[in-house]
């Protein structure tokens, strides 16, 4: 039997028009706008035409400021549109909105359309919803320690600033495994979407059993699955989401394989370890999840030769 992993699977980056100014992915951008919008049944056609407009309009345009990907949910919510929106920072967001601020207002595909009314009426009213996300990094949400802020190399606070600004830094600061062998929005076949509330007692905690799982999908997957860690901002407290970038759908099985594994060097013997020390009154990862907030959604790049 072929394995998917051995076809070509499209992945977003077949989404840049020739010539297109836009290079930011989940990987290497400091910021990410997530986009969602429920489509009108009868209009799912219509708003795939859409979608790729916008999508093009603005990696052309305004490439570089933003690089946009248009996604479509493999299973979930039937008819549910996502983009993500991949910024350096919030200066360049910034510099979007001004320079065409109807992008996110009224206007969702920037006045390419000449019947907007048309536009809006192929959308669900309402179902419009952005999520904020910044890459995880040491130092944020209680994650800094005393050594760390002695140290230049992990201190996340610009040097020689008189008000404190923190220093976001991309994802691919989060894995020690090298790009030639590392998935990002642009290069995946799916992108399973992770999200959970963490407790606020073991907020530190959670980060660092949040980064680990990552990590050991980086460092056990051969370049067939990246992880990396994104902290909701405006949105609840420790929510945090993990983007798991995979060729195709069929590596979930070899993630499935991964959690299995039963032998010495299996990573699943760091899930089940204390993560919570003794003075907290100790426990596994159990404890730092609120039960039922984690939620997964597979996405797959809309490939507009189909």
């Amino acid at each position: 039997m072929t394995n998917v992993t051995d076809m070509l699977v499209p992945s977003a980056r077949l989404q840049l028009p020739k010539g297109a100014l836009a290079k930011l992915d989940s990987v290497t951008a400091g910021l990410m706008i997530h986009r969602t919008a429920l489509v009108k049944g009868k209009f799912w056609q219509e708003a795939r035409i859409a979608s790729r407009r916008i999508t093009e309009y603005l990696n052309t345009t305004h490439g570089k400021l933003v690089t946009v990907f248009v996604y479509e949910e493999v299973a979930g919510k039937r008819d549910r549109i996502h983009w993500l929106f991949h910024f350096n920072s919030f200066v360049e967001y910034e510099e979007l909105i001004h320079t065409n601020g109807s992008l996110y207002h009224n206007d969702l595909f920037c006045g390419l359309s000449a019947d907007q009314d048309a536009i809006n009426k192929m959308f669900v009213d309402g179902s419009i919803q952005e999520t904020v996300l910044l890459p995880h990094r040491w130092g944020s949400q209680g994650t800094i320690t005393e050594k760390m802020a002695q140290d230049p190399e992990t201190n996340p606070l610009a040097p020689g600033e008189m008000i404190p600004r923190f220093l976001v830094q991309s994802a691919d600061h989060q894995t020690t495994v090298e790009e030639a062998k590392s998935m990002n929005s642009a290069t995946a076949g799916i992108v399973m979407h992770r999200v959970s509330d963490f407790s606020y007692e073991f907020r530190t905690e959670a980060r660092i059993f949040a980064r680990t799982v990552a990590e050991n999908v980086n460092l056990n997957m051969n370049g067939l699955a990246s992880a990396f860690l994104y902290e909701e901002q405006f949105g609840p407290m420790d929510r945090v989401h993990w983007l798991i970038h995979m060729k195709s759908l069929d590596v979930y099985y070899q993630l499935m394989g991964l959690d299995a594994r039963v032998d010495p060097n299996a990573p699943r013997a760091s899930y089940l370890q204390d993560w919570i020390p003794p003075e907290k009154g100790g426990g596994s990862w159990d404890k730092i999840l609120i039960q039922g907030s984690v939620q997964d959604s597979a996405l797959r790049p809309q490939y507009w030769g189909d």
